[in-house]
């Protein structure tokens, strides 16, 4: 499969901590947060790994290239500073060699257990897919999904302020998967947004355009999952990851 790693954003929220680091580097059980990623991403084989960076973009292109050589490549978003992750993605999936294949688009101030993520890149398919873990409520807002019985999604949302009319929808993880179904409807809408603004999300297009861009939630309710936007978050999600690991010995 394809997968475009976006790791551009300044992580403002987190200021404190990134103002020598990355978000995407800062440091879970012992490495960098991205390498718990791209260590499963690697061990999936897949077929083109692209990371977008723009922040501190010398410190993510020294570590990989250290890391993991050749097999993940970087391409850098020039205007990070103004974008929210739409363009990082744009470019991101410009840069994959067959990006008709279909692509895994993955923000990567995500921790979760390994078994996670192979759920994630398990290969291509020809449906799309949303992760999900969690609910919308007043503690947890912002992306949200209403899926049907089979799972076909029925609703997207971003509501970043609580909103009672989404409270029990399925919480957006951050991951988003794009069947060959919907490349080009998804590369065309996407391009037709970033000519009004990049100050927004990529799952704007989704939102706003769902009938011609049918997708699946893939839930993850199974596995440890977290993402970080602030300092608090990211103490949270560290800290009960390394729990995990340390009476596991590695959080599979």
């Amino acid at each position: 499969m394809n997968i475009v790693f976006l790791a551009a954003g300044r992580g403002s929220r987190l200021s404190e901590l990134t103002i020598d680091t990355h978000k995407s580097l800062l440091p879970v059980a012992g490495k960098p947060a991205l390498q718990h990623i791209l260590d499963v991403a690697v061990a999936s084989n897949p077929r083109d790994i692209v990371v977008v960076t723009g922040y501190k973009n010398a410190d993510i292109e020294t570590f990989i290239r250290a890391t993991y050589g050749d097999a993940i490549r970087t391409v850098l978003n020039d205007r990070y500073a103004s974008d929210t992750n739409i363009l990082s993605t744009d470019v991101g999936v410009d840069a994959l060699h067959h990006p008709e294949d279909g692509y895994q688009i993955v923000e990567t101030d995500i921790v979760m257990q390994a078994a996670g993520w192979q759920r994630i890149f398990r290969g291509e398919r020809s449906a799309s897919e949303w992760s999900t873990r969690g609910t919308y409520g007043p503690d947890l807002t912002g992306g949200a999904l209403k899926s049907d019985a089979n799972g076909q999604v029925q609703g997207i949302v971003y509501a970043p302020h609580y909103d009672p009319q989404y409270h029990g929808w399925s919480k957006l993880l951050g991951t988003l998967y794009v069947g060959k179904n919907e490349v080009e409807a998804d590369r065309r809408i996407r391009k037709q947004a970033i000519s009004r603004t990049i100050a927004q999300y990529y799952m704007t297009p989704w939102v706003e355009n769902l009938a011609a861009l049918p997708c699946r939630e893939l839930d993850l309710s199974a596995f440890f999952a977290a993402s970080y936007n602030d300092v608090g978050a990211y103490q949270n999600a560290t800290h009960t990851f390394e729990k995990m690991a340390a009476a596991h010995g590695s959080v599979r």
